[in-house]
């Protein structure tokens, strides 16, 4: 865990990218895609220069979505690894749905230490450090909901081939937002239906965040959500408690 003067260092920095991909995002008239690969739009590459070059700046390394991973200079950053989704919900804003986020997560030691999510279309930010709790806008989020599975509100990515039991749903399409929700209490759980959909950079700093409330998050096969590798990817399942997250464990192993 960083020292406290360390975090706080840490948490301005990834506010002030936050604050220049919000800037990027709404000046942005083009909404097409890349042609590099399908999914990319060109305000994803203009996200991502944003966020990258001040952190490689700052002796970092960089695991991104849009470039990859890269460091500082001959080799590893002694700092650590900072995890970026820059435009997660980029088909969100592209349809001026107000739910997209740049997620940011400083990977030491192979532990994530600190990491802010913010929502871009509307301003709200969720910030965690290792062992020292999780924020909304500055306010203590601790999970206090005990749903069990017939009253939860579940947050989905992918389509569910059948009913988990649950009470109601929901498909937001910004999977770094949809599992910070489930530290707020506006989601009870989150749940990956698509088998190893997820890179590291959709959910670890959502992962720090729900963690430091209290809640729970796996990936669903049991391997860990800690992987600085741009091509693995993961099927994370969160919960605001423990009973919740196997019940939809044992249901989405039906799949």
């Amino acid at each position: 865990m960083p020292s406290p003067n360390d975090a706080d260092a840490m948490l301005e920095l990834f506010g002030s990218i936050c604050d220049a991909t919000s800037a990027v995002v709404r000046s942005t008239s083009n909404w097409g895609e890349s042609g590099r690969r399908r999914g990319q739009y060109l305000v994803d590459l203009d996200t991502d220069a944003v966020c990258v070059s001040p952190l490689l700046a700052s002796g970092y390394s960089v695991l991104s979505e849009e470039s990859g991973l890269q460091h500082p200079g001959g080799g590893p950053s002694t700092l650590g690894t900072v995890v970026v989704d820059p435009l997660d919900g980029s088909t969100n804003a592209s349809l001026g749905l107000p739910w997209y986020a740049t997620s940011l997560c400083l990977v030491v030691d192979e532990v994530p230490s600190v990491a802010v999510v913010a929502n871009l279309a509307i301003g709200t930010r969720y910030t965690a450090v290792d062992g020292a709790g999780a924020t909304l806008d500055g306010r203590s989020l601790r999970v206090e909901t005990a749903a069990e599975l017939d009253d939860a509100m579940i947050a989905i990515s992918g389509l569910p081939d059948h009913h988990y039991g649950w009470r109601q749903f929901r498909a937001m399409g910004a999977s770094a937002l949809d599992i910070c929700a489930v530290a707020s209490g506006s989601f009870d759980g989150f749940v990956d239906m698509s088998p190893d959909a997820h890179g590291v950079w959709d959910y670890l700093g959502a992962t720090l965040v729900v963690r430091e409330a209290g809640g729970v998050v796996v990936d669903a096969a049991g391997r860990d959500l800690v992987v600085l590798d741009q091509a693995a990817r993961r099927t994370p399942v969160a919960a605001t408690n423990g009973p919740l997250l196997d019940a939809l464990l044992e249901r989405r192993r039906r799949s």
